[in-house]
């Protein structure tokens, strides 16, 4: 089963088939939004609206520790995330589509949000963790 974490442009339900919603709580609160079922080409597929379908949530409160969980718990294996961002790169022009290897999500946006899902804190997964970010990104879903 695969989860779609849509930013905009890819947060469209109408790309799945017989889809049904779901809305969910998780120990880190509620989800951006319900999760939409459904099917795309015959793969289970669990799509969530990072920003909310209404896009209401601010890219700093976007409780992506609770987005995680709840695709988790729809038992995911794959999670793909979109995001829209520029590039300095002229070859890469608007509308193109990369795929990344690597990142730098050091943007005033976000920093000040959760960085771990163990941290520590009584709401959180019990311990602390360092998980290595050498290689962020599954080399074989990649790949396809």
């Amino acid at each position: 089963k695969v989860g779609i974490i849509g930013g905009t442009g890819l947060d469209d339900p109408d790309i799945l088939e017989g889809r049904t919603e779901k809305y969910v709580d998780t120990p880190y609160g509620k989800p951006s939004d319900a999760l939409i079922l459904g099917k795309i080409k015959n793969v289970d597929c669990v799509l969530l609206a990072r920003h909310g379908r209404h896009h209401t949530i601010m890219p700093s409160n976007v409780n992506y520790r609770a987005n995680i969980w709840a695709l988790k718990e729809e038992n995911c294996s794959h999670v793909l995330v979109t995001t829209a961002c520029g590039s300095l790169r002229e070859e890469i022009q608007p509308g193109d589509l990369v795929i990344i290897d690597q990142f730098i999500d050091r943007r005033v946006m976000t920093t000040k949000r959760c960085c771990t899902l163990y941290d520590g804190q009584h709401s959180s997964l019990p311990g602390v963790c360092h998980i290595p970010m050498a290689e962020p990104f599954c080399t074989k879903t990649r790949e396809v």
